[in-house]
């Protein structure tokens, strides 16, 4: 359905003419269906052929002429003039059409007889009669132009919603925590110059958590492999700091397969507890907890409180992107909540995985 262009039915061309006619014949169709015709479907089509195509000619000038080049250009004036000249000669057509094919026509609706149809009298009545079926076929053509416009402009809003919904998505997810590259390049940099045996190990790890970072394209991904970048994390920051304790569990995870997660929702926690917690100790470890459950995931991390740390002005921003990204992709499907005292702090965040049905039967 993205790709399906209401535009398609209200443009001039011989294939839109031919579907319209289509569709007018369906109603045909569904009038006599519906119990308005007493003739033979045949009968009727034949008709409906030979005395309202003056009433389809009428409503397709309007649809895709008249309305989009005068009235929506707001010239009402000339849109008006218009109509009443069209409502003229749609009367003149379909009399004559009538007259012509059929005389006798116009003496079975007046129930008066054939010469009679041509005094005075009979021609204000049928002037009148073929007035009005004017006006129904006239506003059938603006409710229908009407109803395609505002759901074209409907289609269009949702399109440009969407894609400023992925734009602020890409945004969101793309902002790297400068002060953890920063810091990790001077602490690589460091292992470099002492000669560490670690530096290699610590350059891959940062490889591969930048590749992830950057070059992840999918929306959504298999949550084993949002929790491997995460232990990757983990494992890039213990090192960095090999004496700070992390305690990291996963429970149940036997049911991780076949769940998709968006790429790089977990970290922001654990960054935030690496940044401004106090490093972990074996009285007092950094805990990261991941609790797998059929068709949601709790995730859980505490750390105890460095009240030595001065925040700077990024501080919270990686919290507020994750409540912005959290927002958009979880709307009311995630519960987020932090709690703290002068010892410690946690964060927890509680949301529907969604099933990855393609990979339902592996």
């Amino acid at each position: 359905m993205s790709n399906f262009n209401l535009n398609y039915f209200i443009k001039p061309s011989i294939r839109n003419f031919i579907i319209m006619l289509l569709i007018w014949y369906m109603g045909i169709i569904a009038y006599y269906y519906i119990g308005y015709s007493t003739m033979p479907l045949g009968k009727a089509l034949g008709f409906y052929s030979k005395y309202s195509w003056p009433n389809f000619i009428l409503f397709y000038t309007l649809t895709i002429w008249i309305i989009p080049v005068f009235f929506l250009r707001k010239k009402y004036k000339s849109a008006l003039f218009i109509n009443v000249f069209l409502l003229g000669i749609f009367i003149a057509v379909k009399y004559f059409n009538n007259i012509i094919q059929n005389p006798e026509m116009y003496s079975y609706y007046l129930s008066t007889s054939k010469g009679v149809i041509y005094q005075k009298s009979s021609y204000l009545k049928i002037i009148s009669m073929e007035a009005i079926r004017g006006l129904e076929f006239i506003s059938l053509a603006f409710t229908y132009r009407f109803l395609f416009d505002w759901l074209i402009i409907e289609n269009f809003r949702k399109k440009i919603e969407n894609e400023k919904l992925k734009s602020e998505l890409s945004l969101l997810r793309h902002q790297l925590n400068p002060h953890f590259l920063f810091n990790t390049i001077n602490d690589i940099y460091y292992l470099a110059l002492i000669k560490s045996e670690k530096t290699a190990e610590a350059m891959l790890k940062l490889s591969d958590l930048l590749r992830y970072i950057l070059y992840e394209k999918e929306e959504w991904v298999p949550l084993e492999k949002e929790i491997n970048y995460l232990k990757e994390f983990i494992h890039l920051h213990k090192i960095r700091f090999p004496n700070n304790v992390v305690n990291f569990e996963l429970k149940n995870a036997d049911l991780i397969h076949n769940q998709v997660i968006p790429p790089m929702l977990l970290s922001t926690f654990v960054e935030n507890a690496f940044k401004h917690g106090a490093p972990g100790t074996e009285e007092s470890p950094i805990k990261i907890m991941i609790e797998i459950s059929i068709g949601s995931l709790h995730y859980k991390v505490e750390n105890a409180i460095n009240k030595n740390i001065v925040k700077d002005k990024s501080s919270g921003i990686g919290i507020l992107n994750l409540e912005k990204r959290l927002n958009l992709l979880f709307p009311n499907k995630h519960t987020l909540s932090y709690s703290s005292n002068d010892e410690h702090f946690e964060a927890e965040l509680e949301i529907k995985l969604r099933h990855d049905k393609s990979n339902s039967g592996r």
